[in-house]
């Protein structure tokens, strides 16, 4: 089982031990998880989160085709913002601290860091619902380095990570059903 699956799993289970119920779900705050993507195999990543997903909560490519234009804006916007500080601010450079977008989604925030030895993107999530859609969203942020990387040909680094800052991550008490499923697996 993949790193962003078991990542996500705690959370579920962490939620429903110490979770508050309100607004017909149960959630915990100021959720942080990062991920080294060294260590990631992001294909086989993916491969185990589509078997898990269709398994246990629904239909993969249907939440992948749902969010998909959510995550290509957010894709073009990060790309856009480190070519326009770039072009517009010559004297910045790929150090700048500017390389940074804000959205009214769930995703609100993500900062990408490039440093010699270290390349960082942050995800702020304003809101996930952890059952439904934070494996989706994990594995985009972890993807969207990899992309930024690329597209400025930007050296990768064994201890690039990318950090997820979720302030409200909670599922539907409609859903706990799939929760005990989850939660009630040998992990």
């Amino acid at each position: 089982m993949g790193s962003i699956l078991n990542e996500v799993k705690k959370i579920i289970k962490q939620i429903k031990e110490e979770g508050l119920e309100i607004n017909n779900t149960k959630e915990i705050n100021n959720v942080i998880s990062t991920f080294k993507i060294s260590e990631l195999n992001l294909d086989e990543e993916e491969k185990d989160i589509a078997t898990y997903y269709n398994e246990n909560i629904g239909n993969w490519y249907a939440r992948q085709n749902l969010e998909k234009n959510h995550y290509r804006f957010l894709e073009s916007f990060i790309i856009h913002k480190v070519g326009e500080v770039l072009y517009f601010h010559s004297k910045e450079t790929m150090t700048s601290r500017k390389f940074v977008i804000w959205s009214q989604d769930c995703i609100a925030a993500i900062q990408f860091l490039s440093r010699e030895n270290k390349n960082i993107m942050n995800v702020f999530i304003r809101s996930s619902d952890t059952v439904n859609l934070l494996l989706a969203d994990y594995l985009f942020g972890c993807k969207l380095l990899k992309r930024v990387l690329e597209e400025f040909n930007i050296k990768s680094n064994k201890d690039d990570i990318v950090t997820f800052f979720t302030t409200s991550s909670h599922w539907y008490l409609k859903d706990i059903h799939t929760v005990n499923k989850i939660i009630n697996e040998k992990t």
